[in-house]
């Protein structure tokens, strides 16, 4: 009986010994395996529109929310554009030298001095105007930004923007692009005339090699500034396709959505343009009908 009873501790012994030594083996050779949270848990979008952002060919996203990135890029584009903004205004009411002339008396000054001050006007104008307007749509976007009413998740900020703010966002591109090319011509026009490098036998015969010595520097850096800009526009070939698309988007806004403020902006962009034409090219032959 003692025997038995003897028998039957130690077997339970036994067995509880290889239950615990087998247990212990599996926790210490198997990892606890948990569930990694994904994008789509993390960003707190319902299965149903995530399924609406799957890419071609059933791969599966990787969904982020952009809204830092929405408000970096609407706030950090309008330090550069203020700084164009307030260049070109100081630039249009700093006239001297040659550029003086021109509202007085400019029988001294030859053809091409006439075109490059009346460019330089033009360009300051434009240069202005743009940044302006890069600075004011940047502005109004990053309050809308701030808002929050709109879906902050894609898969990169760059398609969110495209979805959510198309028109800020390519309105402010194009803007600060195209006043900075603004600019330069600007620049390259000012040191033109105002150093008289235009003149015959200016700088003792040598101004001639100093404005075509200019007219390269500027042309290599424009043209590099463009190739780069062309080359990473993703969603068109150059600038003047992305141009296409400001316009056309300006259009919608005043003739399919039938804005009345952006109709009237959209006619005084056609008289500015006729008038730009016409200072630059028929002035000149008007002067001349007048004195034949």
């Amino acid at each position: 009986m003692r025997a038995t009873f003897l028998f039957s501790v130690l077997l339970i012994v036994v067995s509880s010994a290889a239950s615990f030594s087998s247990g212990a083996r599996a926790t210490r050779c198997s990892p606890i395996i948990r569930k990694r949270k994904t994008a789509l848990d993390l960003s707190g979008v319902s299965s149903a529109s995530a399924n609406a952002l799957l890419a071609r060919g059933g791969g599966e996203q990787v969904l982020k929310s952009f809204y830092g990135d929405a408000l970096g890029y609407f706030g950090g584009i309008r330090t550069p554009a203020t700084f164009l903004a307030g260049s070109s205004l100081a630039a249009i009411f700093t006239l001297k030298g040659a550029a003086s002339k021109l509202a007085s008396d400019d029988s001294s000054l030859s053809g091409l001095e006439k075109f490059a001050i009346k460019a330089y006007h033009v360009l300051a104008v434009m240069a202005f105007v743009l940044s302006l307007n890069t600075v004011v749509t940047a502005t109004v976007a990053h309050t809308s930004v701030l808002h929050g009413r709109f879906d902050q998740v894609g898969e990169t900020a760059y398609t969110m923007m495209k979805r959510e703010f198309l028109y800020e966002f390519d309105m402010t591109r194009w803007s600060f692009l195209s006043s900075m090319f603004c600019f330069l011509g600007m620049v390259l026009s000012r040191l033109l005339f105002e150093f008289e490098l235009l003149k015959v036998g200016s700088f003792g015969g040598a101004g001639e090699n100093l404005a075509m010595l200019l007219l390269c520097i500027f042309g290599a850096l424009i043209t590099n500034l463009m190739s780069f800009v062309n080359q990473n526009l993703w969603c068109w070939s150059s600038l003047i396709g992305m141009t296409r698309s400001v316009v056309e988007l300006v259009l919608d806004r005043a003739f399919v959505q039938k804005r009345p403020l952006q109709v009237i902006s959209v006619l005084f962009t056609l008289g500015s343009a006729f008038y730009i034409g016409k200072l630059v090219g028929l002035g000149d032959k008007e002067k001349q009908n007048d004195s034949l």
